[in-house]
């Protein structure tokens, strides 16, 4: 019986699907290595305002996901930025002493 393709080209599907397999391979390390968490774990990250879930959330109402923007796309919520809070905040409590420091304007490094 004769061969189907010419070796040629079962080499090259060999080699393609070959390539595929480590090409899925690196998505899958690229897709655990985006999502895991940028500091070790167990850390406690030191938050530059004092904050309470208990009022923002239970008295609020705000949902996790208006500040913790990654809680869905990754293992860890995050520490969200004083660019969330200051969403609010710039028009609510201004005159806090806490947020003193936050609403002045930073210098950005990118």
């Amino acid at each position: 019986m004769a061969q189907a393709f010419h070796p040629a080209t079962v080499l090259a599907l060999k080699l393609g699907f070959i390539a595929c397999l480590f090409a899925l391979l690196g998505a899958v390390f690229l897709a655990r290595w985006r999502m895991s968490s940028p500091s070790a774990g167990g850390t406690v990250v030191e938050q530059p305002i004092p904050f309470s879930h208990q009022h923002h959330v239970s008295d609020d109402g705000i949902d996790c996901r208006y500040c913790h923007t990654s809680v869905e796309k990754s293992r860890f919520a995050g520490l969200p930025s004083t660019d969330i809070c200051l969403s609010c905040h710039a028009q609510l409590y201004r005159d806090a002493p806490m947020l003193a420091l936050s609403l002045r304007p930073r210098r950005r490094w990118f």
